[in-house]
């Protein structure tokens, strides 16, 4: 009998699952139930790596239950009852709305058609590079990816460049770099982000929070955007000589002949009012208006402006159908996140004691070099991780495996190892130098993106220089 891929898998998972539950003694803090847990979490993370998210998810969850590895009502109500899946749908929903309304393309095509771009390759490159930052603010990397390789293309064949050309590979690397990093560094609605945060305060920082995650992101972005820049400029240096052919001009005719739909307008403007209220309720100083707006979590603002874009109408149809938005959600990426944010949340309890397990156990190693050389190797480790492995994977087994030796006595502070679990989330991010790094690979290196061959030591080399700058 011919086995399917993902047979051939569950069975290997199945049979690691197996030897960890009968081999692996309890002891040195691990505990039986513990035992369990492992029996079921490694498993999970083989097949998150070899089939992806969906039905191994379920999966994953229906077998901890079935070895008393967790109480059965509670971890099916912590997959679906977490505030952040109920933050996720409806931005997605809204996300669709402005991708398919044209907003976003809009906002794009005004950015890089600014009159001091005419003639000027560097600052079309850099304010190509901001505008993708832009877009990602309200949108996936995926998306992103696919509208900006849209638009690349359109912009290279009327200077006369073709896909082979230097310059459109080197703009077609900055959207795999830019539109995947900040899937790590920019918070509203990242599935990532929100479910790495929690992982990172199961460790004890129970005061952290995607606010404070934020800080290091948008540093880290920063950075990043300025080595890829630079990376492009001085290393890359593409053929520029076909720019004098960019007509700018007639992208500026065409958005005043084509404006921006009523509908689309409606759409941004509800994306941009609930980033106002998640902004709003993080500053302290506004006092009453702060607390309400936190009081309403971070769930509130998205759905409320959700339900709004269905009653609004434009050109007399609903901003958005639900239902039609509600069939375009990716639902094994919720299914993903929900499992992602239930194991965060119990893999430090004390009553599995894998935390001081993985004290015992590495602490006697890492002990042996000093920190910031343990630091420096853990976040190499992630890095090389993330790149052939699930980006959230990389950074709970990298988390996993170091923050609890820091905390047992390192000679960093309580601070600088929060600030290197923020790092991890960071790198994990920064992945695009294997096909398989991240799903928005496949949008990059196809037909309708970049050939892959002559892309790896570029961006090795940009991982390389932000896991030293970290």
């Amino acid at each position: 009998m011919n086995l399917t891929k993902d047979q051939r898998n569950l069975i290997i998972a199945v049979i690691i699952g197996a030897l960890i539950f009968f081999l692996l003694p309890a002891g040195n803090g691990l505990t039986e139930q513990g035992v369990r847990l492992l029996a079921v979490f490694i498993p999970t993370i083989y097949l998150w790596m070899t089939v992806g998210g969906s039905w191994a998810s379920w999966a994953s969850i229906s077998a901890g239950v079935l070895l008393s590895a967790y109480e059965g009502s509670a971890a099916f109500t912590g997959i679906w009852g977490s505030v952040f899946v109920a933050v996720l749908i409806p931005f997605f929903m809204i996300a669709t709305v402005l991708d398919e309304s044209g907003a976003l393309e809009w906002l794009v095509k005004w950015m890089i058609s600014r009159k001091f771009i005419h003639g000027r390759p560097t600052l079309f490159t850099i304010m190509f590079t901001l505008a993708m930052i832009l877009v990602s603010i309200f949108t996936v990397p995926i998306v992103v990816a696919v509208m900006f390789f849209k638009i690349l293309g359109q912009i290279c064949r009327s200077m006369g460049y073709t896909r082979e050309d230097s310059f459109y590979r080197a703009q077609g690397m900055l959207v795999a770099w830019v539109s995947q990093t900040c899937d790590g560094c920019l918070i509203w609605g990242r599935a990532y982000i929100l479910s790495m945060v929690t992982v990172v305060v199961g460790f004890g920082f129970t005061n952290f929070d995607t606010t404070s995650y934020l800080k290091i992101g948008l540093i880290y972005l920063a950075l990043f955007t300025v080595a890829a820049l630079l990376i492009v400029k001085l290393w890359i240096r593409p053929d520029t000589s076909k720019f004098v052919n960019f007509d700018d001009a007639a992208i500026r005719q065409e958005l005043k002949e084509n404006p921006m739909s009523k509908r689309a307008k409606i759409a941004f403007g509800g994306m941009l009012a609930v980033l106002v209220m998640y902004i709003l309720a993080s500053i302290t100083a506004l006092g009453p208006v702060a607390s309400y707006l936190s009081g309403l979590s971070v769930a509130g603002p998205v759905m409320i402006v959700c339900a709004l874009l269905c009653v609004i109408t434009a050109d007399g149809k609903p901003v958005m159908n639900l239902g039609e938005a509600a069939s375009k959600i990716s639902w094994p990426t919720i299914a993903f996140l929900g499992t992602i944010m239930y194991y965060a949340g119990i893999f430090g309890g004390e009553q599995y004691g894998i935390t001081l397990f993985l004290q015992n156990l590495l602490a006697p190693y890492v002990g042996m070099i000093p920190a910031g050389v343990a630091v420096f190797l853990a976040l190499a480790i992630a890095s090389l991780i993330t790149n052939v492995a699930s980006n959230s994977v990389a950074a709970i087994v990298t988390m996993a495996s170091f923050v609890p030796v820091f905390l047992s006595g390192s000679a960093l502070s309580q601070g600088e190892i929060l600030t290197f679990a923020a790092c991890v989330i960071a790198v994990c991010a920064t992945a695009f130098c294997t096909y398989s790094a991240c799903a928005t690979m496949g949008v990059v290196y196809c037909e309708e993106g970049i050939d892959y061959k002559g892309t790896p030591k570029y961006s090795i080399v940009l991982c390389a220089i932000m896991v030293v700058l970290c």
